[in-house]
Parts: structure tokens; C-alpha cells; sequence
């Protein structure tokens, strides 16, 4: 969501910032900022009413996002399990082990006096 934000942000600034006429190409006239702003605007109206037009897409973009947590949720238990197996302390712990043996505990206890 935060690539998102960042990206919309940066694209309205980008948006506003003046053009200098000479690095336009050919026949291009320089948009002004309040024409940006209608725009906008334009498209925020539109963007309210495709729920209206479209009310299938509506539905199955909200059961998207209703489910996003949980998808990425999986995803990351995935992407854990397979990273523990192949990376984790517990790759490979099995075969030293039992090469080395029986485990000695190493520590010792005495009687005290």
C-alpha cells in the first residue's frame, strides 16, 4: 500500500511542477496546474461512479481486499517455511548429529559439601 501512496504523491507533485516551454516537444503546449486539478477532479467523479456501472468488478475488488491480509499472511508462512528448511539452523542439524553420535551433556553436577 505504501508503493502505492508513493507513487500517486510523487505523481501529482511531478504533476504540478512547471515546464519550461523550450524542452516541450513540437505542437506540445504546457499544461497548467489548475488544469492538473480538473483533472483530478475528473477523474476522482469518474473513479466514485464505476461502482455503478461495473457493480461485478466492485464486488470481487472487495472480497480482494477483504482477503489481502490473509493472502499475504500465507504467502509469508510459505516463503518462512521454505527459507527455514533450506537456510535454517535446522537444515543439515540432522546429519551432524547423527554422525557425531550420542549428544554428551556437558554439564556437570557434584555433591555439595
Amino acid at each position: 500500500m505504501f508503493l502505492f501512496r508513493a507513487i500517486f504523491w510523487l505523481g501529482l507533485i511531478a504533476a504540478v511542477i512547471p515546464v519550461n516551454p523550450a524542452d516541450l516537444p513540437d505542437g506540445q503546449r504546457q499544461v497548467s496546474a489548475l488544469e492538473t486539478v480538473g483533472l483530478a477532479r475528473s477523474i476522482a467523479s469518474d473513479a466514485a461512479g464505476f461502482c455503478g456501472r461495473n457493480p461485478a468488478s466492485c464486488e470481487t475488488g472487495h472480497l480482494l481486499i477483504s482477503q489481502i491480509g490473509i493472502k499475504a499472511k500465507e504467502g509469508a508462512r510459505l516463503a518462512y517455511t521454505w527459507l527455514d528448511q533450506r537456510y535454517g539452523n535446522e537444515a543439515g542439524a540432522g546429519e551432524t548429529a547423527q554422525a557425531a553420535g550420542p549428544t554428551i551433556d556437558p554439564v556437570s553436577t557434584g555433591t555439595v559439601n
